[in-house]
């Protein structure tokens, strides 16, 4: 048996690497396209975590079709922080701070906090998953996160490489399993309550240890191309708008053949929306999105035993008894 996550990061669109501007400059109409998916994850028995916002939790119109999914299609709602668009304005803004691992644990908790009371508000449950924004995710968080009683975070990205060295880094996992957080390293098992789930990322085949390790440190034009076309050696995300179709069958196959225990695809809500985002400019673009959803759920659910959880479920089926 496999557990499935969908985690959804759910926020406002915008055009990556423009200003980064306070949450009144932005719209969320792209959360009024979701319904589609969500008949798409009744049909199958998906249970989708929807990581929400600021100005997505804000908007009482966005919040009662979410709150729909949350009391009648079996969703969560969980925290997804956005420092820029997330009062208190208190930090100065650069790039660096848009990153919610870069700013003070005092600051990430006075954030979190009214993000999470303003969720609370609206749909009458507290949030206990977490995602950070562009996974800006390091040590300074787990004790922000304890605090609030959250208990999944799913912010690390295995193979994960920094641009910018204010930027997230994780790189190789040495087990990509679901494991209690480290309060020194979080890409290692450590003592804290909280569980990180990692998405799903990783190679569509067996592959040697030491080429796993330095992987990421491999010129894309040049050895990871001779290895894609004479190999056929790839690293993959379980994310639609990274992989086709058939990318994800080959990641999903080779991670249950190789014995991992769950899967957990993450996308995000605007890609739903035509010209939402980058990955779908046109209705077309958006049917084709829903068509492959739909098409890889009927694929996995007739080869194999599929548990649908929510964020949230795994901290009962990993963590320690």
């Amino acid at each position: 048996m496999i557990h499935f996550l969908v985690t959804i990061d759910t926020e406002e669109e915008r055009e990556w690497g423009t200003d980064y501007n306070d949450h009144s400059q932005y719209t969320v109409e792209n959360i009024r396209f979701l319904p589609r998916l969500q008949e798409i994850f009744d049909k199958h028995g998906v249970k989708a975590t929807y990581l929400i916002d600021y100005p997505v939790a804000a908007d009482d119109g966005a919040m009662k079709v979410l709150r729909d999914f949350q009391d009648n299609h079996n969703a969560e709602i969980g925290l997804h922080l956005h420092p820029w668009v997330n009062p208190p304005y208190e930090e100065e803004r650069t790039a660096a701070n848009t990153f919610p691992s870069n700013l003070p644990p005092e600051l990430q908790l006075k954030k979190l906090s009214l993000l999470m009371e303003t969720i609370a508000q609206q749909t009458g449950q507290k949030p206990l998953s977490y995602r950070a924004g562009k996974y800006g995710f390091n040590s300074t968080s787990v004790p922000v996160l304890e605090e609030l009683g959250v208990w999944v975070d799913s912010s690390v990205v295995p193979f994960r490489k920094r641009k910018q060295e204010y930027e997230p880094h994780f790189g190789y996992l040495k087990s990509i399993e679901p494991y209690p957080l480290d309060y020194e390293n979080i890409t290692q098992k450590g003592k804290s309550k909280i569980l990180e789930v990692p998405v799903t990322v990783g190679f569509n085949r067996n592959v040697p240890k030491w080429l796993a390790k330095s992987y990421i440190d491999l010129p894309n034009v040049g050895i990871r191309r001779l290895l894609k076309k004479v190999f056929d050696v790839d690293l993959y995300w379980l994310r639609p708008s990274y992989a086709t179709l058939e990318q994800m069958i080959q990641l999903s196959e080779h991670f249950i053949r190789s014995g991992v225990s769950f899967l957990n695809m993450m996308f995000h809500s605007n890609e739903l929306m035509p010209g939402g985002s980058k990955y779908c400019s046109t209705k077309e673009d958006v049917d084709h999105y829903l068509k492959q959803l739909n098409d890889y759920f009927t694929y996995l659910n007739h080869r194999h035993h599929v548990h649908y959880v929510q964020l949230k479920e795994m901290r009962d089926l990993y963590s320690p008894k």
